[in-house]
């Protein structure tokens, strides 16, 4: 097989792998990302993908080697540095705790995280998602950082990478209470092929909105009035069109 033919073939398998990923074929998943593995011992997407797979199929010994894998060849790789620590805390004495893969998902799901409160939380399908490679790294419960930037909130993975946008009125009433003094937790509620959305959830109310709910159900936040908030726009970087990706920042837990 020529070189041409031999990259499509692995494009081709890499694609498969991360649907089968996005729809929780597990199983399937970890023996397409293997076949890649087998031409390609450091494609460091497929390790994570492997570790992954382990993951969720309850083999957290191969998870934790396909992850360590994963950083001989990018020691700085956030995705294997933030799934090796979180698998540290399914050691006891040293050994993994038996975990049964059909319960998988909620290891590492808190029963009450998405407990939804009127006016207290909310959920969002965000804009201008990442590619189906990255979001096949994500899943449910993953908390994520809402990154302010020119009056909008990009949505950060653990290790500062890009994941997508909130809507520009839900944006623009964020931070308007954040810089009111209230306090935002932000979790992926559910990922799909070509997008994922999360839920936000208040955790603090300052006194200056204590009777204002956070979050309206079915209400657009009117724009005028949020802007009257902000500073005088002549001082404040100019508006983009659409979300820019971060650069890529330091790993954080």
């Amino acid at each position: 097989m020529d070189d041409k033919s031999s990259n499509s073939s692995l494009e081709s398998l890499s694609a498969s792998a991360i649907d089968a990923a996005l729809e929780g074929r597990w199983a399937e998943a970890l023996k397409l990302n293997n076949k890649i593995i087998k031409t390609e011992p450091e494609n460091l997407d497929a390790l994570n993908r492997v570790a992954r797979a382990y993951f969720e199929t309850g083999n957290l010994k191969q998870a934790q080697k396909y992850y360590s894998l994963a950083l001989k060849v990018d020691s700085y790789n956030p995705i294997a540095q933030k799934n090796l620590k979180i698998l540290k805390s399914f050691k006891k004495d040293g050994k993994y705790k038996t975990v049964d893969p059909a319960n998988s998902q909620q290891i590492k799901i808190s029963p009450s995280l998405f407990l939804q409160e009127p006016g207290k939380t909310k959920v969002v399908s965000l804009l201008k998602a990442a590619e189906p490679q990255k979001l096949s790294t994500l899943y449910c419960g993953m908390p994520v950082e809402m990154a302010a930037k020119n009056r909008g909130i990009t949505i950060l993975d653990g290790g500062g990478k890009y994941l997508g946008v909130l809507p520009d009125d839900l944006s623009y009433q964020i931070v308007r209470l954040i810089k009111g003094g209230n306090q935002y937790q932000a979790f992926i509620k559910s990922v799909r092929v070509n997008g994922l959305s999360v839920l936000i959830k208040e955790i603090y109310r300052s006194k200056k909105f204590k009777n204002q709910p956070s979050f309206l159900d079915n209400h657009t936040y009117p724009r005028s009035d949020i802007l009257t908030n902000f500073s005088n726009p002549e001082t404040e970087e100019t508006d983009t069109e659409g979300a820019e990706e971060p650069e890529e920042g330091p790993f954080k837990d």
